[in-house]
């Protein structure tokens, strides 16, 4: 009896994607455990300083309960935002004078007028050291009102001491409204400040001094860098010497915070200049004490005398993701490993290419298709950054703020105006761009059809992984489930382990959005910004900025993308009962229609013998 067997060009096309996949996933295996078994430890180190402190915890703490008392709110645009300028310039030393920056800043829907207080303490070197510390009480606070003013009172302090201790390096402390702001207040220092360009290191104080806290957080996340290695590694051993941890984010928050540009503290001021920064913070319950301030107060003038000892700060070497203990990936292997991850996109297009009878005509035709998707989407982009100028969508400058706000408070005028024109550009898209009536056999047809989606969605990885490596996080699903998509009724073949017939792309596809929607997730709840109002932060984010042109144009093709392959139907592949040589694609016929199909009538259960 002779044997059925399915045509070539099928068997070929499975072949050779099993075969793709093996390579690229041992390709990934193999970098993966390469980049994370050599994980680099910082070059070079700064020594822990010596001697003895003397940081007065009793006079910062009196002075802490003296700004919180006289100057409860401290919110942007109060009246005690202004007017505690004058009281900390009152408890400066003697011949020491704070110098006022007031400018204006956007803030969303409108702008802000925000006020730097700069004191600087000469030293016989060039190099200097910042020390920021916000004043403002932010929006819906969370701990004590205290502990919102003990930064400025050790910022105070620390003037105090160093103002009457030798230095070499020279120190800079500021007084900022950086709470809620995102760095606008260390921003405008580096910009406007003739000694911003001399800064190599940035330290920020936050919420200090409580007894009972056992670790305090940092923040090191920017938009493109990460704090290096070698100052996490001395902040680290300087908080062990007073039994206190350093929390440092995982490694899946950091690189989840920078594929979504979620970077909430005033580090990013100075990482996105590539100065070596980091925000010293405690969100933790209570009020913070005088031993609690005594500790930690100790533990920042030791820092700052470690970084004053004499030696530049190392250089960075382009810090990507970071553990606690100040070990690093660097931005090369992790945009290696992002590289990686776009192979069995590329090599499906190749395959599908190579087997594939596709012409110029044809696949011009097919790739306008694609565009009259992606237009529609770029339109929509286009329209919410013309209305976020226009000031009917937030617009902030350096990082949007995570907090209860309008960045978080979606509005319906510009949702309608997206929503609306971006109905009536896709219509018109898909009516004058739009190939509707393909002339070409349905074989071909669906084929091209996945060339062009496989070409829209390398274009768009290709764009996110230009941008950042860490943009590519949002696709990595898309790009390894994306082309499994074919145009065959594959069978259930022998030793799979689905041993169900798919007869449609839509599972492969959704399967694709598994990380964003994990994204999604994470946005809405560990930052707390709720399920309904995350999509209208990431549409604030992309106008923005945040994720720059390339980022948007790479939504723009591979939502196009989607929706192409989201098109490709599944044909049947007639078998045959001979091996003569015949048209590959003429075996190929599309599916019969539902309303043709003949429902099959049940068949009786065979006779048992035990019945």
């Amino acid at each position: 009896m002779a044997l059925t067997i399915r045509r070539r060009l099928v068997d070929h096309v499975r072949q050779w994607r099993r075969t793709a996949y093996t390579i690229c996933a041992g390709l990934v295996v193999l970098a993966g455990a390469a980049v994370f078994l050599s994980v680099s430890s910082p070059a070079s180190s700064v020594e822990v300083a010596s001697g003895p402190t003397f940081f007065d915890s009793t006079r910062a703490y009196r002075a802490a309960q003296v700004m919180s008392d006289l100057y409860s709110n401290r919110m942007l645009g109060s009246e005690g935002s202004a007017s505690v300028i004058n009281w900390i310039a009152e408890k400066l030393p003697e011949r020491v004078v704070a110098a006022v920056d007031k400018f204006e800043a956007p803030m969303g829907v409108g702008t802000e007028t925000l006020r730097n207080a700069v004191v600087v303490l000469e030293g016989t070197s060039r190099e200097s050291v910042l020390v920021a510390a916000p004043r403002d009480t932010p929006l819906g606070a969370e701990v004590e009102p205290l502990a919102y003013a003990t930064g400025t009172a050790m910022l105070i302090e620390l003037i105090h001491v160093f103002a009457e201790r030798p230095h070499q390096k020279t120190l800079i402390f500021l007084s900022t409204e950086d709470s809620d702001t995102g760095g606008l207040g260390i921003n405008r220092f580096l910009d406007t400040n003739e000694r911003g360009r001399d800064v190599s290191t940035i330290l920020s104080i936050h919420g200090l001094g409580r007894e009972r806290t056992t670790s305090l957080g940092a923040g090191v996340t920017g938009p493109k860098n990460t704090t290096p290695g070698w100052y996490v590694q001395l902040v680290g051993r300087l908080l062990a010497e007073v039994n206190l941890r350093l929390r440092v984010p995982g490694l899946l928050s950091q690189a989840a915070d920078r594929a979504l540009s979620l970077s909430k503290g005033d580090q990013v001021a100075g990482l996105s200049r590539g100065i070596a920064s980091l925000r010293l913070y405690d969100n933790g319950p209570g009020n913070p004490t005088a031993d609690g301030l005594a500790t930690q107060g100790a533990a920042i003038e030791r820092l700052l005398l470690s970084l004053d000892s004499g030696t530049e700060a190392p250089p960075d070497p382009g810090t990507a993701l970071l553990l606690e203990s100040g070990r690093y990936l660097t931005n090369r292997a992790t945009t290696f490993l992002a590289a990686l991850m776009l192979l069995p996109t590329l090599a499906a297009l190749l395959i599908w290419l190579f087997s594939s009878r596709v012409t110029g005509r044809p696949a011009a035709l097919h790739l306008r298709n694609l565009l009259s998707f992606a237009l529609p989407v770029g339109w929509m982009l286009l329209v919410a950054y013309i209305l976020a100028r226009a000031g009917l969508i937030p617009l902030y400058h350096l990082q949007v703020p995570v907090v209860e706000g309008p960045s978080t408070q979606p509005r319906l005028a510009p949702t309608l105006i997206i929503i609306l024109t971006g109905a009536v550009v896709f219509v018109a898209s898909r009516r004058f761009l739009g190939y509707l009536h393909p002339q070409e056999g349905k074989a071909a047809t669906e084929m091209t059809k996945l060339c062009a989606g496989f070409t829209g969605l390398i274009v768009g990885l290709v764009l996110m992984l230009s941008r950042s490596p860490f943009l590519v996080l949002p696709g990595v699903t898309a790009a390894w489930a994306w082309p499994l998509a074919t145009c065959f009724a594959e069978p259930v073949y022998s030793g799979a382990l689905w041993r169900h017939r798919l007869t449609t792309n839509a599972p492969v596809l959704l399967a694709g959005l598994i990380v964003p929607v994990a994204l999604y997730i994470y946005l809405a709840t560990s930052y707390g910004v709720g399920w309904l109002r995350a999509w209208w932060f990431l549409i604030v984010q992309t106008v923005s900025g945040s994720y720059g042109v390339r980022g948007p144009l790479a939504v723009m093709f591979i939502a196009a993308s989607l929706a192409v392959l989201a098109g490709v139907k599944r044909m049947r592949v007639i078998p045959i009962e001979t091996l003569e040589q015949t048209d590959e694609l003429s075996l190929l016929e599309p599916p019969i229609p539902r309303s043709r199909r003949k429902p099959r009538p049940p068949a009786r259960p065979p006779l048992s013998p035990w019945r």
